[in-house]
């Protein structure tokens, strides 16, 4: 708007790699993940706040070492970030988190998370694409303006349903999982932002889906993700004006 050319700026997002992040079953991303995590370097008593903690590999095999509804995050541990908000929706709730990040207020949220949490440090895409298949949703309750929902859009290439607050670069995620959804569960893709009970009553729908309907609403995410944010479809919207008549 300032140098007066508005109609020749193309906005796209940024991309996936949806050969990457994709649906695997449990065993094979249970299997993947505690591989990745053996290959960590050491990091005794968390000393290095940007490697991923000491011992993941046990911590992960044993915490994950049931079928039960799991909830991750993963991003920065900063205060705008709203992982204190997930942890109130979760008090109520029948599920364990899995809390992947590093940052200055991770000392406050160990001492705000429910019982059934396990922090894990920063991890790479390497863990990531075997992690978010062993989810049941991906939540991110930012309360601070996002560019674009890049862990959102990760976690829907995966086949696990995201949940973020609505606003900023986030909304645009949730309107493309809502397309994809079936029409009776397209309000599953996004909650009020920093509205404890709204994002408590979602994670308690998504999480009493019967196993049909959550494959069905993973796959879902799976569509919008490879329609929407995939290097190739991101390369299509950058060069369509290119390519017009």
């Amino acid at each position: 708007e300032v140098v007066g050319h508005v109609d020749r700026v193309r906005e796209v997002p940024p991309g996936v790699d949806v050969d990457e992040f994709r649906p695997r079953s449990r065993d094979e991303a249970l299997v993947g993940l505690l591989e990745e995590s053996r290959r960590d370097p050491p990091n005794g008593e968390n000393a290095q706040e940007r490697l991923p903690d000491e011992a993941n590999a046990d911590r992960l095999e044993a915490f994950l070492a049931a079928d039960e509804p799991t909830v991750v995050y993963f991003g920065k541990l900063l205060f705008n970030k709203g992982v204190h908000v997930l942890f109130e929706a979760l008090r109520e709730l029948d599920a364990r988190a899995v809390i992947v990040g590093f940052g200055d207020y991770r000392p406050e949220l160990e001492a705000l998370a429910p019982e059934r949490t396990l922090f894990t440090g920063p991890l790479e895409h390497r863990h990531l694409v075997h992690l978010l298949p062993l989810a049941d949703v991906t939540v991110v309750p930012s309360i601070f303006p996002e560019a674009f929902g890049m862990v959102a859009a990760e976690a829907a290439a995966a086949g696990c349903p995201a949940l973020v607050a609505r606003h900023s670069g986030l909304a645009e995620v949730a309107r493309g999982l809502e397309a994809e959804y079936p029409p009776q569960h397209a309000g599953l893709a996004s909650f009020e932002t920093g509205d404890v009970d709204d994002l408590r009553e979602k994670l308690s729908a998504i999480l009493a889906l019967p196993s049909e309907e959550r494959r069905e609403l993973g796959a879902a995410a799976r569509r919008a993700a490879v329609a929407r944010w995939s290097w190739a479809s991101v390369a299509a919207r950058l060069l369509a004006p290119l390519n017009a008549p």
